[in-house]
């Protein structure tokens, strides 16, 4: 089955301080957006479609490996849809990733590409399971504790059949998500998950900049 990727990089990403888009400042001397898009490469994906800002050539020259660049959207939603109305029809399964995710593992990326390929699901998710407390609150109130055993973080890349979460996000254009999994649910796929990591951890404030340059300077990252 043809394989494309969506690389999400359409956002400003001003929590971290920085004159340029986050997903094109240089960490460990390239761009932060070209670690998603290397990593797709030894997955041997066929289509990369990277979802940009609009004024993207004023920071970033595009990895040559990228076959296409479309517009990001007002929201994540409209962004993803762009890049699947890019992706050639013949694709099979399609991988969408956000750009502030770089050190995601790709063996277990492939691992949850066998398992998506066996057709027990139509979407999957790297997720790892929560290691803290978690509450739900109304206001200043504590109203439950839900069980830890069942709770997990959502990571990405998160990968589907094509048709199927094309279909979903055409259908499901006037409801609000946030994640890829969630409106696959909504739309009645069958959802799952596979196995992440913690170093799969997204880049949002300087601190997590601070600590992706010092794993990279460790020499220790499967990049």
């Amino acid at each position: 089955m043809k394989k494309a990727a969506i690389i999400l990089g359409g956002g400003r990403g001003t929590r971290l301080g920085r004159n340029v888009p986050k997903q094109f400042a240089r960490l460990g001397g390239k761009p932060l957006f070209d670690y998603s898009v290397e990593k797709f490469l030894q997955l041997k994906t066929e289509v990369i479609v990277a979802v940009l800002v609009e004024d993207y050539a004023a920071f970033y020259q595009p990895h040559p490996a990228i076959t296409a660049v479309v517009p990001g959207g007002a929201t994540r939603q409209q962004s993803v849809l762009n890049g699947l109305r890019a992706c050639p029809e013949d694709t099979g399964l399609v991988l969408i990733h956000d750009a502030a995710r770089p050190f995601f593992p790709v063996e277990k990326v492939a691992v949850a590409l066998t398992k998506l390929t066996e057709k027990e699901f139509d979407g999957l998710a790297l997720a790892i399971p929560s290691t803290d407390t978690l509450a739900e609150v109304e206001g200043q109130q504590v109203v439950s504790f839900p069980d830890r055993r069942r709770i997990f973080r959502m990571q990405t890349p998160q990968l589907f059949r094509f048709k199927q979460i094309r279909r979903a996000y055409e259908e499901m254009q006037d409801r609000c998500f946030t994640d890829d999994l969630s409106l696959a649910l909504a739309a009645g796929l069958r959802c799952g998950w596979a196995e992440g990591s913690e170093l799969n951890f997204k880049i949002t404030t300087e601190l997590d900049w601070q600590l992706a340059g010092n794993l990279l300077a460790s020499g220790r990252l499967k990049l």
